[in-house]
């Protein structure tokens, strides 16, 4: 519960159309036959993860200029299967991110793990890149990773008020369960600000429900967080 369908994969460099796992440069942990990860434009492109990583947004500019001249995707994935604009997004970079959606980054592009960007920036508290991202592909909202969590559950799951207000004002499903059948509320620590903005979310939507008509199954009693 809570991956709604897959998510789309990135491309690898210089094919105009998505490629298989083992095309991708990588491959999951515990298969048979492990490869390193090769830099298919010869530095350049473990270039432009370091800098959306460290935040060097200048650096970023010129070597993602670079990319296109050797026609070399910008979703390519690296060694751990991020992509550049997962970087920056984990590391919080607003501009680092801001410049790879304006070169053309795709912001639904999944890692190994089955998590997006958003589910990254959700997962930091970072609320400025994920409206940025939400604009990008407001699809992603409710997509969830391999263990199933939504950029809801991250963001509740870190106690990030700014980011849940987000995600929950812009339609996250808040009944959404992950693969230990829990919901965002069940992440949010008791007496927190996020308990409080999840469950008037969850009764909000009980509520329309029954305006609706209809009679949804009522959420699992919240767990306490350990």
């Amino acid at each position: 519960m809570g991956r709604p369908f897959e998510p789309a994969l990135s491309p690898r460099a210089g094919d105009s159309e998505s490629s298989s796992e083992e095309e991708e440069g990588w491959v999951e942990e515990g298969s048979e036959e492990e490869e390193e990860w090769s830099d298919p434009t010869g530095g350049v492109l473990s270039r432009v993860f370091e800098a959306a990583e460290s935040g060097d947004v200048d650096e970023l500019s010129e070597l993602t200029g670079r990319l296109a001249e050797l026609d070399v995707s910008i979703d390519t994935r690296g060694a751990d299967s991020d992509t550049p604009l997962h970087l920056a997004a984990l590391y919080g970079h607003a501009e680092c991110v801001r410049l790879l959606l304006e070169r053309g980054a795709r912001a639904d592009v999944a890692d190994s793990d089955g998590a997006q960007p958003l589910h990254d920036a959700a997962a930091g508290g970072y609320a400025a890149i994920c409206e940025m991202l939400l604009e990008a592909a407001p699809g992603c909202i409710d997509r969830g990773d391999t263990d199933g969590d939504t950029p809801l559950h991250n963001a509740a799951r870190g106690q990030h008020e700014a980011v849940v207000q987000l995600l929950v004002d812009r339609g996250a499903d808040v009944s959404l369960q992950n693969d230990d059948f829990k919901t965002p509320v069940q992440l949010a620590e008791r007496g927190s600000r996020c308990r409080e903005i999840l469950e008037a979310a969850v009764a909000a939507a009980a509520a329309a429900g029954a305006a609706a008509g209809g009679a949804p199954e009522p959420a699992p009693p919240a767990a306490e967080v350990a």
